[in-house]
């Protein structure tokens, strides 16, 4: 299932929304407190602050890297691909043209199993876990 990822550096963080979530069916953890986030302007956001996050394995030119998401209410967007995204892949962009250049980005989302020899086990066996979420096409 593909989805629409907005780039952005100013966010320090990646983010992805509360609705596709749920729409993806992506499994969540809590964060042991919640945090605040903070507008632009250096007002609180309406939504509230951010309970819960998602880890996600992402590859993008064959480099694989997780990343954290936090989950909350990003209105029309689905992820903000922030800061620490743009750093690990430092991508090329047609800026004029508002497309990444260079292959799909994919995401996975990785089993979080309690038993660390059970995941040992699985990971071994087929490597990268669970379902494959394409966020992107081929940019020209």
């Amino acid at each position: 299932m593909a989805e629409v990822a907005l780039i952005d550096s100013g966010p320090t963080e990646n983010f992805i929304d509360q609705e596709t979530i749920k729409k993806l069916k992506l499994g969540t953890r809590k964060l042991e407190e919640p945090v605040r986030l903070r507008n632009i302007d250096g007002t609180y956001n309406q939504s509230g602050s951010v309970k819960s996050f998602i880890d996600l394995l992402i590859n993008h030119g064959g480099r694989k890297v997780m990343q954290r998401f936090y989950v909350t209410n990003l209105g029309s967007d689905k992820m903000i691909l922030g800061y620490p995204w743009l750093c690990a892949f430092n991508p090329d962009i047609n800026w004029p043209n508002c497309k990444l250049i260079g292959p799909a980005i994919k995401m996975e989302m990785l089993l979080h199993a309690r038993n660390p020899r059970l995941r040992e086990m699985l990971a071994n066996k087929w490597g990268v876990l669970n379902s494959v979420i394409p966020t992107q096409e081929k940019a020209d």
